[in-house]
């Protein structure tokens, strides 16, 4: 299932370079592969500068790539900040299992305080993300409206962090109850687009 968060329970440092290693590993594959093939053919100088040019072009084809990945989540990013306004507090525990994601070792509670998010499945709960201090999301979970209370309009959203975040956060002014280990989580809160999958329970 698609959780809509960043991938890198443990180390979310790793997480933010990773796509930038795959892209640099991209931009010397193709320089290296295409200068070889050219130097085998028509001789080194030629072979130097076919691999200039292909590393010239992948890295305008990576800075576009990165335009428009930027473009798209900073959209859905808006789009969620204006939909999802709201934080509640627990009064029940969700009885579906379908529609919960936990970190290994973290717990919904009766009084959690849980962030308005986009739904996990197209079943009509209303979904919440329990963040921890860091903002990073340690449950995710759909709940019918008799088991939560709406206590407070978002100071600000969970999807309004960004890469800065990873080391310095400001501080959740809404976590969940139980100070859990900050490797603890599933990492920074994404958008995601609900699986049509009807959740019974």
């Amino acid at each position: 299932m698609n959780s809509g968060l960043t991938n890198d329970r443990h180390s979310d440092e790793l997480g933010v370079t990773f796509i930038e290693l795959l892209a640099l590993i991209f931009v010397i594959s193709v320089t290296l592969l295409v200068g070889e093939a050219v130097t085998d053919k028509f001789g080194r100088m030629a072979g130097i500068g076919a691999g200039a040019l292909s590393a010239f072009v992948c890295i305008i084809a990576v800075i576009l790539f990165y335009r428009v990945a930027g473009r798209q989540h900073a959209q859905q990013c808006r789009e969620f900040r204006e939909k999802y306004t709201r934080v509640y507090r627990v009064l029940a525990m969700p009885a579906n299992e379908a529609a919960i994601k936990k970190a290994q070792g973290a717990e919904i509670k009766v009084d959690d305080f849980g962030w308005e998010a986009a739904p996990l499945l197209d079943d009509g709960l209303i979904y919440l993300q329990g963040l921890n201090p860091q903002w990073r999301v340690v449950w995710y979970a759909g709940f019918r409206p008799e088991q939560i209370e709406s206590v407070a309009t978002k100071p600000q959203s969970q999807y309004d962090w960004n890469y800065a975040w990873v080391r310095n956060p400001p501080p959740c002014p809404f976590p969940v109850q139980e100070q859990l280990h900050p490797s603890i989580n599933m990492g920074f809160p994404m958008p995601v687009k609900p699986k049509r999958t009807t959740a019974t329970g």
